[in-house]
């Protein structure tokens, strides 16, 4: 590795020092062409005398709807308090805006100095998920994770080391541990002969999956700065001020821009969230799972009464009614025709048929339907809590529907469908490298490839690369992540599977702190916060607000918790590939242009 990449790695690194660095570090920050970002950043710092207290940029890169800088209030090297961005004018419309962090980011020195943070690398010595652990060293537990990797690989070969599902640090850079196959343990692995990948995720599998069939892979809807062009705009279970709240958020683009269109905002939700309050002009309480329901019956006043567009669905879609279907396809299995009763089920999705299942009343279905069908253009959003109950995939494809019935795809002010859009900022992190293990399961069924791995097949457990697993699970990586025990369904039958340390012989959690997932390892390396490293950190949903943060060194590591960069690089060095995992040289891609805010 180049000094140039040892000094972006080294957690001291200034302002100055990365302005220096960033023209060399093409494998890390590569664009094909010179862009110009904002940039939130340490000042150069300057040594303190004991007692004096200086403030360090850093930032919050868990798992939210925002990426927001923090501002390191350290006295003799503790964070004392946190504060937010006070840089820039709050102009929307010309992108100075401060960017302030939420409570949770605020509250960034309680994870650094938890009660409850790894400290030291520990072992087992319980039943797994007893919480049971003994103090060891790196060395040793270096050890006993390359003893157990050298075993697994001779005696089931690499597809049974499994990198499990994490989000903990999903704004990082070097620290990033989202998706898995991104991150510096997929590098790792994959120099050492690859791993059991998987596809999906807890957050957007149903919508993703559902929307794919609809637009043909992932859709996004029109950026609410957008809609100081619509007229009307329509929610289904989207509450940004809640789940994007921060001065890097969308809430403050919706608000804005409904303030310039004057539009109308119609709400449909089950509970008088926050972002309806006070900004709203109509709320509709449905019921729990039935928007797919009150969507069918709007459709349904809408070609009775010629409110579609006919045109845009003539022109653009397949399916909508019969002339655009094939001729081999059955009769009658339009969407037209399904709404109309005139399909398998002979059920006509009229607003009475709907408004007992719904909870809504005729009246209202009735006059919603043709306000969206003679409102144009209308921006029509849904969230991601509809998509996360049985049949989720329908409800999102329903909404979709609704969008493309009113022709309001592809206009300004308008949408897809879906969730609105956010703006992403091209910028390469390590190079993971490719797998030589193409197979791949769904991120929800890892507790079955444990116990039945070599069961699991193409056609009846969607595994993808092959027509069937191999090998079971035996060691499982579990980085920046709770899915093992906290988001994962069923978790009775997920602490049975994991007591039996015969099935799954290995489980290696890197974490900060004693989370309900870490108490079902065998070994747990202590990881740094974004407080101890340097990082750029990225990936917020910011709308029109296009910056990254590059997050300086706030305080020495804790205690004995080592880096994910430093914690790799370790175990590469004892299987044999450490001068491959660093990289001796660095590539030359191409470079960046930034524009510093003081």
């Amino acid at each position: 590795m180049t000094n140039k990449l040892k000094q972006l790695l080294t957690p001291s690194l200034t302002r100055r020092g990365f302005i220096k660095s960033s023209s060399a570090i093409g494998g890390l920050a590569a664009a094909t062409s010179a862009i110009s970002l904002p940039f939130k950043s340490a000042h150069a710092e300057t040594k303190s005398a004991p007692g004096d207290e200086k403030v360090v940029w850093s930032a919050c890169t868990v798992n939210c709807g925002s990426r927001c800088p923090l501002r390191m209030h350290v006295v003799d090297g503790e964070i004392k308090w946190v504060d937010a961005d006070n840089t820039g004018n709050d102009d929307y419309a010309n992108k100075d805006v401060q960017v302030r962090a939420c409570l949770r980011g605020r509250s960034m020195r309680r994870r650094v100095y938890n009660p409850d943070r790894l400290k030291y690398p520990m072992k087992r010595i319980g039943k797994r998920g007893e919480g049971k652990f003994k103090r060891i060293s790196w060395d040793e537990a270096y050890t006993e994770i390359v003893n157990s990797l050298d075993h697994i690989k001779k005696e089931y070969g690499n597809e049974a080391i499994y990198l499990n599902y994490g989000t903990g640090t999903l704004g990082g850079t070097v620290t990033k541990s989202w998706p898995p196959g991104k991150s510096l343990i997929a590098r790792l692995m994959n120099l050492t002969g690859g791993y059991l990948n998987h596809y999906g995720d807890y957050s957007t599998a149903q919508i993703a999956k559902g929307l794919s069939y609809t637009y043909g892979g992932w859709a996004n809807g029109n950026s609410f700065s957008d809609t100081e062009n619509s007229k009307l705009i329509v929610q289904f279970g989207n509450n940004p001020a809640e789940t994007r709240m921060s001065g890097g958020g969308l809430i403050h683009h919706l608000i804005e821009s409904k303030a310039k269109s004057n539009a109308r905002m119609i709400m449909i939700d089950p509970r008088y969230n926050d972002t309806a309050a006070g900004h709203e002009d109509q709320w509709i309480p449905i019921k729990p799972g039935t928007d797919a329901a009150f969507i069918a019956a709007m459709a349904h006043v809408m070609i009775k009464e010629d409110l579609v567009d006919q045109e845009f669905l003539d022109k653009y879609c397949v399916g909508y009614d019969e002339k655009t279907l094939p001729a081999s396809a059955p009769a009658n299995s339009d969407y037209k025709s399904y709404i109309l009763g005139l399909g398998e089920d002979g059920v006509e999705k009229t607003p009475e048929w709907a408004a007992p299942i719904t909870g809504i009343p005729v009246d209202i279905i009735i006059k919603t339907a043709r306000e969206i069908g003679s409102t144009k253009p209308c921006a029509i959003y849904q969230g991601w809590g509809l998509q996360r109950t049985q049949n989720g995939e329908i409800a999102s494809r329903a909404i979709a529907m609704l969008a493309l019935l009113t022709g309001n795809l592809g206009i300004h002010g308008g949408g897809s469908g879906a969730r609105e859009s956010d703006y992403n900022i091209p910028f390469v992190r390590f190079p993971t490298l490719e797998n030589p293990i193409k197979t791949s399961i769904s991120m929800f069924l890892w507790t079955d490839a444990i116990v039945r791995g070599p069961e699991m097949t193409a056609t009846r457990d969607g595994v993808r690369g092959k027509d069937k697993l191999d090998v079971p699970i035996k060691f499982i990586w579990n980085y920046a992540g709770n899915c093992i025990i906290n988001q994962h369904s069923d978790i009775n039958r997920t602490h049975d599977i994991l007591q039996d340390d015969k099935a799954c012989e290995m489980i290696v959690v890197i974490d900060n702190h004693m989370t309900s997932s870490a108490k079902y390892a065998d070994i747990i390396l202590p990881d740094l916060t974004t407080s101890e490293q340097a990082d750029f950190c990225m990936d917020g949903k910011a709308a029109n607000m296009p910056y990254f943060i590059f997050a300086d060194k706030a305080i020495e590591p804790q205690f004995e918790a080592r880096s994910i960069y430093q914690i790799c690089s370790d175990l590469a060095e004892r299987m044999g590939v450490g001068r491959e995992f660093t990289e001796a040289a660095t590539r030359k891609v191409g470079c960046v242009t930034f524009t510093l805010k003081p």
